[in-house]
């Protein structure tokens, strides 16, 4: 019968199953959950930007306003120029800043806010650089002035005698162009010397008119010189009118250097000219250094209404988190403790199904091997492999028992024969040693059938030859329904009556060649020559048997 595998296909493919698809529910359960955490953080992340970008930001925002200020007190090239790089790296800094952003989900407004005032920021400096690159000009521009109105203011004083003493000064040839002039010998009277000194006199009202502007601390400071310096201007002009012609031409020469340096020619900065341009400037800078300043609150404001959002997402994501998270724990430990719960049910099925069937096939075992009776339950003998190994161990049972009760019957018959044999007969062993004897047997020998029992041939029949019995044993196993040669002893009785001369002959009964081997022991008191018809009857009985 070929076994069904019923126990262990339900076991394996049955609750076994279960507990594994349980369990790799749960394990599936948790890769899941840490996929869909991860990827939500991911997402996040990606979505929102990082509190160390904001924070850059607002940095990058301060630092250019730091940078406009540093701008504004700038007094030379090489300050303005490090400023302007400064601000320069920080922009670029900024507008990567911001480009990393494009792909952040932040709000339209707070982008735009962002976006404007970063761009602000960007417009004030170039304002503020134009302004301080313009002052730097002016600031150049008074000095190259003021050289000029001090080397003029240096030179009047020794102009003035030398048109009075009728010589040139030699300092005029660095102030004027003196190739076209020619210095008249002196004044033609005291009319034209008092011109000569009133000119003098008011062309050094206006240069030191022309100085102080260049100082001038306010507007209505600024008209009141400009208007002296032009008041001056006018009366040299007229004292010039009213000199020599001998020196008109270095007078007028000064005079137009003065005017130019008072009004300007031809587009020519002029003293008052670049200082009102400069006090409109100190005006305005002010003005542009708060722009600067708003547009970095304003950034400034951006980035701390996107570090808000972002606080609000993470604690956001923090509450999703903290509720979805128990949610996961309690699934994935469920589905854990139901495969394990699975796999302990098929533990205790296989436990209470295969283990006590085993132990009472066990003991069935245990009792046929003791020879006892073997009794199998039916709800043992089921289609599976326990119960196919049930069958046959009750069938082996059965068998045994047959075997066993058709020995007996042939030990029974086996006796019963030798029974009715007159000759004595010894049934030995293949060590030559009694196992059953006949009651002519016993007779002859004096001797019951359990002192028989388990004494060698030799100790019975002595005065025989041992080898001879051991070859006439070998014999006998050797070539089972043969009879060994008739040995010649003497019989050994307990009783001590006389001793008896004995023939014995050895055979082997052909059935047990198959079998245990079993050997036959014919005895005959007498003589040798009267052994032939009791060796024929021998024959006869051992075939019988």
């Amino acid at each position: 019968m070929t076994p069904r595998p019923r126990f262990s296909t339900r076991l394996l493919l049955g609750h076994g199953g279960l507990a594994l698809i349980c369990l790799a529910l749960a394990g599936a359960l948790l890769f899941v959950q840490r996929w869909y955490e991860q990827d939500r953080r991911a997402l996040l992340d990606a979505a929102l930007p990082r509190f160390s970008d904001m924070l850059e930001v607002s940095r990058l925002g301060d630092t250019l306003a730091e940078t406009a200020g540093a701008l504004a007190t700038a007094v030379d090239t090489a300050q303005r120029r490090a400023a302007l790089e400064t601000a320069d790296r920080a922009r670029a800094d900024l507008e990567a800043r911001l480009a990393a952003l494009n792909g952040s989900q932040l709000e339209a407004a707070t982008r735009d806010r962002l976006r404007a005032a970063v761009a602000d920021v960007g417009e004030t400096l170039e304002t503020l650089d134009a302004l301080v690159a313009r002052r730097l000009q002016m600031r150049q521009a008074t000095a190259d002035l003021n050289a000029r109105l001090g080397m003029l203011g240096d030179l009047l004083p020794d102009l003035e005698q030398a048109l009075l003493a009728g010589r040139a000064p030699e300092a005029v040839a660095g102030v004027l162009e003196t190739q076209d002039l020619t210095f008249p010998p002196g004044p033609s009277g005291t009319k034209a010397a008092n011109a000569i000194r009133g000119w003098a006199r008011h062309a050094q009202v206006t240069v030191g008119m022309m100085l102080a502007a260049s100082g001038a601390g306010g507007g209505p400071d600024l008209d009141y010189l400009a208007a002296r310096a032009e008041e001056s201007l006018r009366r040299a002009a007229s004292a010039i009118r009213a000199g020599d012609r001998g020196a008109m031409p270095v007078m007028e020469a000064v005079q137009a250097e003065l005017v130019a340096l008072s009004e300007g020619v031809d587009g020519a900065d002029s003293v008052f000219r670049v200082r009102r341009q400069r006090l409109t400037m100190a005006q305005n800078l002010p003005a542009v250094l708060e722009r600067a300043h708003q547009a970095s609150d304003r950034l400034s404001a951006a980035v701390t209404q996107i570090i808000a959002d972002l606080e609000q997402a993470r604690a956001v994501r923090a509450a999703d988190r903290a509720l979805l998270a128990p949610m996961w724990t309690v699934g994935i430990g469920g589905v854990a403790l139901l495969g394990i719960g699975l796999a302990l049910w098929s533990g205790l099925v296989l436990w209470r199904g295969g283990l006590h069937r085993l132990r009472r096939l066990t003991e069935a075992v245990r009792a046929a091997r003791d020879d006892a009776p073997v009794n199998v339950p039916d709800h043992d003998l089921l289609g599976d492999e326990i119960g196919v190994l049930a069958q046959a161990v009750g069938a082996l049972d059965a068998e045994r028992r047959r075997l066993a009760e058709a020995v007996r019957e042939y030990a029974d018959r086996q006796a019963a024969v030798l029974d009715m044999v007159p000759a004595p007969i010894l049934v030995l062993s293949a060590d030559g040693r009694v196992e059953n004897a006949n009651p002519a047997a016993v007779d002859l020998f004096g001797r019951s059938v359990t002192q028989l029992v388990g004494r060698p041939l030799g100790e019975l029949v002595t005065e025989a030859d041992s080898d001879a019995l051991a070859e006439a044993t070998a014999h006998a196993l050797a070539k089972p329904g043969t009879r060994s040669a008739p040995l010649d002893g003497m019989l050994a009785r307990p009783d001590g009556e006389g001793s008896r001369t004995v023939t014995v002959t050895v055979t082997a009964p052909s059935e047990a060649a198959a079998a245990t081997p079993c050997l036959l022991a014919m005895v005959r008191a007498g003589t040798v020559g009267q052994c032939d018809g009791a060796d024929a009857n021998r024959e006869d009985v051992s075939h019988a048997s």
